[in-house]
């Protein structure tokens, strides 16, 4: 592969703060498997000790860092701040670009300039129409996700949560529909079909939802969703890989985007890799592909 050597010394960053630390283990632990055989690889646990982690960075000097954290710190922009500060190259998206797609009413507005359908978000001091979907503004792997149905459901969910943190939208019905980018092109269109109305943390990581790659779907459906996939990867300025998620009204012939993921998961049961092995490409090489678009910003 291109810019990679195997005297490299790679290290893999692994855990982190968030909700999302179990995911970030498994997703290091498969990238460390992987890469151990072939490169001069290592994993660094992260915690809330960041003095600790700049530390062990400078003691281990890497050449590349695989960034495997998920959620906060991990891919909102704040690794990335100080990986450019210690100006050790990365994987995956900078600063603004990670900032931006973390946090869902930023990326809306993108979304928005760009022209792109997306749900209706709700003012949350407002009585909304239901039903609605609530989100953290700055989560992943849908934790957190919930679909309220009643007035007494919004109730209850107004105690016992803080609001300012949630994301309150209309609810689309329709198929759920995910685009992966590689090597800042077109990986593969999926659809992923599921029993629960949602599909959340458990359909993710739990019991496996069905995914089909190359569904069917109108011929003008699924140029949109390449059209608009790409346009946002390279507006926010992601680098390499993304993951974009839709849902299509069938009813409407229309697609809303939801969000946009820059890290998307490194699992065995992970999108990205399904989509990538369908195109022939095996883990090696997704990890390794990856790995050559490790860079760091000029700050």
């Amino acid at each position: 592969m291109v810019n990679l050597k195997k005297s490299d010394r790679i290290s893999i960053l692994r855990g982190g703060i968030s909700d999302e630390y179990e995911i970030s283990k498994l997703t290091a632990d498969q990238v460390f498997d992987t890469l151990r055989n072939k490169y001069r690889t290592s994993i660094i646990n992260v915690d809330n000790d960041y003095q600790n982690l700049i530390n062990n960075l400078k003691k281990q000097k890497p050449n590349k860092v695989f960034n495997c954290l998920h959620g906060s710190f991990g891919e909102d922009g704040q690794i990335q701040s100080i990986l450019n500060y210690l100006k050790i190259p990365y994987t995956h998206s900078g600063v603004l670009a990670s900032a931006l797609a973390m946090n869902k009413v930023i990326s809306k507005k993108i979304f928005e300039a760009l022209g792109i359908s997306y749900p209706h978000t709700m003012n949350n001091s407002t009585k909304p129409k239901l039903p609605i979907i609530a989100k953290p503004i700055c989560g992943g792997s849908s934790n957190g996700l919930k679909k309220i149905e009643t007035s007494k459901e919004f109730e209850e969910f107004k105690k016992n949560n803080i609001l300012e943190k949630f994301l309150i939208e209309e609810y689309i019905e329709g198929r759920e529909i995910t685009v992966g980018i590689l090597n800042d092109k077109i990986c593969g269109v999926m659809e992923i079909i599921f029993e629960n109305e949602l599909y959340d943390f458990k359909n993710k990581y739990e019991e496996i939802a069905t995914h089909i790659i190359n569904p069917k779907l109108p011929q003008e459906i699924n140029k949109k969703l390449k059209e608009y996939s790409l346009m946002v990867h390279n507006e926010i300025n992601c680098k390499c890989l993304s993951r974009l998620d839709f849902k299509y009204s069938t009813a409407e012939n229309k697609i809303y985007l939801l969000e946009i993921n820059t890290q998307p998961g490194l699992t065995k049961n992970s999108l990205l890799p399904e989509m990538a092995r369908d195109l022939g490409i095996d883990f090696l090489q997704l990890c390794e592909t990856i790995l050559s678009s490790a860079q760091c910003e000029e700050i």
